[in-house]
């Protein structure tokens, strides 16, 4: 989480140091772009709350990491099952040479580490689970499968709007490539599917409007024959569920709280959608 906040401390820096010596701006404005990516995602630890007949308890400090799928040819190209890993698509508008607004998602995977030892507060009763009973108190346990199993593999999906704003680093003299340091802000709604044994009793959960994230972004983006970039993202934020689901009875429910990092690289294309009067 630390090299991920200095990396996106030193992308804002970066721009700056090159100001005096910006060249133009592209003109972007009118163009519409579309890209599709991978990411990898990290995690702050969080506190888990359950709750549902005969149970309410927090886990504490929970560690969970992401699930990158290992590179192959066939699983990331092929249309069959390039939604495996975990991916980013976007759609969006330039509304003045600087700045875009896009409506996208980021497919990240959540997944709890089996076999951490955490502290357990609160309280289960013997009839929901005779191994894990306890009276409202507190007690270290280990999180193996006969206690919980929970992951957001399907995926943690945050449904953004972004807003950014591009600056200048280099411009080709024929202008049909350019780079450019980008930096902006993104919100929207999460929607995960979750896959929770909990005292073994789960299910694989419908995709459900679990809370919400925002956060910031910056990277690299590189024009390239005018129509086609790549792009280069570091991403930072915060993540609030207070409603998912866990068991698939409508009584039982988690909420955690989290801070995310991810970084992603996508290749996309951009088109003009109207040819501006002032041009």
């Amino acid at each position: 989480m630390r090299d991920a906040i200095l990396l996106t401390l030193l992308l804002v820096a970066a721009p700056q140091a090159l100001q005096a010596q910006r060249p133009p701006v592209a003109e972007h404005r009118g163009d519409i772009f579309l890209y599709w990516g991978y990411n990898r995602a990290g995690y702050s630890r969080s506190d888990i709350h359950f709750k549902g007949p005969g149970y309410a308890f927090t886990l504490h400090h929970v560690e969970a990491r992401d699930r990158p799928s290992p590179f192959n040819a066939s699983l990331y190209f092929d249309p069959a099952t390039i939604t495996l890993p975990q991916y980013n698509y976007r759609l969006g508008w330039f509304f003045r040479d600087r700045w875009s607004l896009s409506l996208g998602m980021d497919h990240m995977k959540y997944v709890m580490v089996s076999g951490q030892q955490v502290r357990m507060d609160g309280h289960v009763d013997a009839q929901r689970s005779a191994q894990y009973a306890m009276e409202d108190g507190s007690r270290e346990v280990v999180l193996d499968p006969g206690l919980l199993t929970y992951e957001h593999s399907d995926g943690l999906n945050l449904l953004s709007l972004d807003v950014d704003r591009y600056d200048a680093l280099w411009k080709s003299r024929n202008g049909r490539h350019a780079l450019h340091f980008f930096e902006g802000l993104h919100a929207g709604p999460v929607i995960p599917r979750t896959d929770v044994r909990l005292f073994g009793e789960g299910i694989n959960n419908k995709f459900h409007v679990a809370g919400f994230g925002i956060g910031a972004q910056a990277g690299l983006h590189l024009d390239l024959f005018r129509h086609v970039f790549l792009r280069a993202t570091g991403k930072a934020g915060w993540v609030d569920m207070p409603d998912v689901l866990t068991t698939g009875t409508s009584a039982d429910r988690a909420r955690q709280h989290f801070w995310f990092w991810q970084y992603a690289v996508v290749v996309g294309g951009q088109f003009r959608l109207y040819r501006c009067a002032d041009r």
